[in-house]
């Protein structure tokens, strides 16, 4: 099944690569090819989503079976889709902290550095979410097909 890769398409590897290397998660580490991958592609379809409104590029325009878009990204696209999926990791993680924080109560989480931990979280899904809005302008603006010349 190791087919040779085709340089005419994005392969889901080099978005998943791209994310990996822009989080540090020892429970990603800790999985099973098979669990991190599904892992990853749930990642890259809830990033997707945030991206629907995305003009330059269909990211919905794959082939799963072959783990792969049916076009070339640009590298830029490529960092955008692991921005959003990085940006549904960090609300995974920010879920998962406010879970354990009612779980073992405000207190306790709080003795435990949880709030500190909790509010970076938040600090960079907000960060993340304003730097891709930021992107997908620059990029859809710059494009002249879409809006021809605005000189």
């Amino acid at each position: 099944m190791d087919e040779t890769k085709n340089p005419n398409y994005t392969y889901y590897e080099e978005v998943y690569k791209s994310f990996l290397n822009s989080v540090d998660s020892y429970d990603l580490y800790q999985m099973d090819n098979d669990e991190l991958e599904e892992r990853l592609y749930g990642y890259m379809d809830a990033g997707r989503i945030a991206l629907a409104t995305y003009i330059s590029a269909d990211f919905f325009d794959d082939e799963s079976a072959k783990k792969r878009f049916n076009f070339k990204m640009k590298r830029y696209e490529i960092i955008l889709l692991a921005k959003a999926m990085k940006l549904e990791w960090v609300r995974e993680q920010k879920h998962s902290q406010e879970l354990m924080r009612k779980s073992i109560g405000d207190r306790d989480y709080a003795s435990t550095q949880g709030y500190q931990y909790l509010d970076r979280l938040q600090s960079m899904e907000k960060q993340l979410s304003n730097e891709i809005r930021t992107t997908v302008n620059r990029i859809e603006y710059a494009n002249q097909e879409l809006y021809g010349d605005m000189k």
